[in-house]
């Protein structure tokens, strides 16, 4: 075919694909943007850059000093710095940036399909698919789900130089393998089980015997490197969230988890945030045997097919290999142990051995014309469903109509507080905390309990939390429910209790300990002890630097207020000019007021120290 031809399909795809996802371009952040770029100083703040790639994706929850999950992806953590840089919190840019990064992929696919002697249909369908599937919604709308876009993009770069070497033997194409194989590790763990798909490009591209093994086992060496430097900064292989699945039940659960995915594939008609998908916790026909022998009537034919074929073996790869490890239920709580983005790679896997099977039995008419009404039919599902990540509220209001499981509505019922429909989040987060009780559900019920004057109720669902042992509680939700009882104790005058409660919570969370002691200083200020909420203040000066919380610089701003106030002009400036130097990182809304407070009361003091 022309070089005209080669060209105009590319451009096809990449087309295709900007417009399917063209509406997500004016979505917000969203979920857990909202914490990993909004409110993460250490992606915002260039002292702080070192600390960002050497430390977990959720280190900014604490001190610097605490592990806070699973996730050590430095690639990951530099493409927030980059962006950031570029867009500040701007979301559009975000978003084009998150657009891009799969139009990039998507013409990779038709690249390398073309390099491993699929026809040009065949990679023109394959790369179409693949780039309209509403299964990448989660991936591609959401901004926090770049991981599985940077993992993919490296990877298969990765692979295009494998093929390189296999065809030339090149040390040079080799070494641009690994190194973009390095890149793949540092932005999704699941790369770590990916080594082997090198060896089956290098086996299909000629290289057989010494030369692959040898090329596989860089790889796998690679892969180790990595291993050894993540349990390094986490401190352990692997850290179980909170009411982690049991082994026995994650066991049961393969089946119904594989099919669900299969599902999502074949028929992506019900798509969400979350779903109705928990762990298996006893064996009966219709949860345990009918989803096995499925299960495995598939694998034993994928497995039959990839026998006798070197690309449908390649296909099984993509597809199965960075599926493994995301269908290990033990990883995810109980009501969040399936999601779309874990399909973004392994879909490629699935299209190429349909495809494959295809071209046998379907001509070349009659296969254009079915991916052509395939496409249009995904591309509206994708347009629609693209739509509900808009923001939080309609995210999490679609996902309910999924999936009611106690997660979905803490979620959703916590939006409706941010808008104020207090009454009606209340319901939905009582009926979320009777399904399963929850720290994060009862801080939200208490949250709108507050606004709505009900102490006692709210003070009742704080202590519940505040009542459960460290070990089962995410630090961050015990401190906000410490600062919540702290606000319904200190409006109904209450001073002397916020006072202790402020003083139990430090005692507890020592990571947070200049956090509090600003909340603590203003108790103490208004039962009349200012020199002591001075004192309070200038020994957590230390500690606030070192707190990554935002909350915590609130110490220098209470200090300039208070030194202004005893007319210590000079270390009220210094303390001022700390506190916006910490406010020229953080551009959220949360510290809007509180900086032109600050700007305004040290122009002020610098205006009078004129002569």
């Amino acid at each position: 075919m022309s070089p005209r031809i080669e060209w105009k399909l590319p451009a096809i795809i990449g087309l295709v694909c900007f417009a399917a996802f063209a509406n997500s371009l004016g979505g917000e952040f969203v979920y857990d943007d909202l914490r990993q770029i909004v409110r993460n100083p250490l992606i915002q703040d260039n002292a702080l850059i070192w600390q960002a790639l050497s430390s977990d994706v959720w280190a900014f929850k604490g001190d610097g000093t605490r592990v806070a999950s699973n996730y050590w992806r430095p690639t990951f953590t530099l493409w927030q710095i980059l962006n950031f840089r570029l867009f500040g919190l701007s979301p559009f840019g975000w978003h084009i940036s998150n657009v891009l990064l799969h139009v990039a992929i998507c013409l990779l696919v038709f690249a390398l399909l073309r390099r491993w002697s699929f026809s040009e249909l065949a990679s023109f369908s394959v790369a179409l698919i693949f780039a309209v599937h509403p299964v990448h919604v989660e991936s591609v709308a959401w901004i926090s789900g770049s991981p599985d876009l940077l993992f993919s993009l490296a990877f298969l770069g990765g692979l295009w130089f494998t093929q390189s070497y296999a065809e030339t033997a090149s040390t040079r194409y080799l070494i641009f393998s690994l190194l973009l194989y390095a890149v793949a590790l540092g932005a999704k763990e699941v790369s770590i089980f990916c080594f082997p798909i090198f060896y089956l490009v290098l086996v299909s591209g000629g290289q057989k015997g010494r030369l692959a093994r040898s090329g596989m086992f860089l790889f796998l060496g690679v892969a180790i490197v990595y291993f050894i430097l993540r349990l390094f900064v986490l401190g352990a292989v692997s850290r179980p969230p909170e009411n982690a699945v049991g082994m026995s039940e994650a066991i049961l659960s393969f089946p119904t988890i594989f099919l669900f995915y299969l599902r999502q594939i074949f028929f992506p008609y019900w798509l969400g945030a979350n779903y109705p998908i928990e762990p298996v916790v006893s064996v009966d026909l219709g949860n345990v045997i009918i989803p096995l022998v499925i299960s495995v009537t598939i694998l034993s034919g994928l497995f039959y097919l990839a026998a006798r074929s070197d690309r449908i073996r390649l296909a099984a790869g993509l597809f199965l290999l960075p599926l493994l490890p995301t269908m290990n239920a033990t990883l995810f709580e109980p009501e969040q142990i399936v999601h779309d983005r874990y399909l973004y790679l392994p879909l490629l896997g699935v299209l190429m051995i349909l495809v494959i099977i295809s071209e046998r039995f379907i001509g070349d008419k009659k296969l254009i014309a079915l991916v052509l009404v395939l496409c249009i039919l995904l591309s509206v599902q994708t347009i629609s469903y693209s739509s509900a990540w808009k923001n939080d509220l309609t995210l999490w209001k679609h996902t309910t109509s999924i999936d009611d499981s106690a997660f979905t509505l803490s979620q959703y019922g916590n939006e409706l507080i941010n808008i104020g429909r207090y009454d009606e989040a209340v319901s939905v987060l009582s009926r979320s905390i009777a399904k399963r009780p929850k720290a994060r559900a009862y801080l939200s019920r208490a949250r709108a309990y507050l606004v709505q004057k009900r102490y006692s109720d709210a003070e009742t669902d704080l202590q519940a939390i505040i009542n459960l042992p460290l070990d089962k509680l995410e630090a961050y939700v015990l401190y906000q429910a410490y600062s919540l009882r702290a606000i319904a104790l200190t409006e109904q005058g209450r001073l002397d209790e916020a006072e202790k409660a402020f003083r139990e919570a430090r005692t507890k969370l020592p990571i947070y300990t200049a956090s509090i002691t600003a909340d603590l200083a203003v108790v103490l200020y208004q039962r009349g002890r200012k020199e002591e909420a001075l004192r309070e203040l200038e020994n957590s000066q230390n500690q606030a630097r070192r707190e990554l919380l935002p909350e915590s610089k609130r110490v220098f701003l209470r200090l300039g207020m208070l030194y202004t106030e005893m007319g210590r002009s000079a270390e009220a400036r210094g303390a001022l000019a700390e506190f916006l130097a910490f406010a020229s990182h953080d551009r959220s809304d949360q510290f809007a007021v509180e900086r032109q407070h600050a700007a305004a009361e040290l122009r002020r003091l610098n205006t009078e120290t004129q002569p």
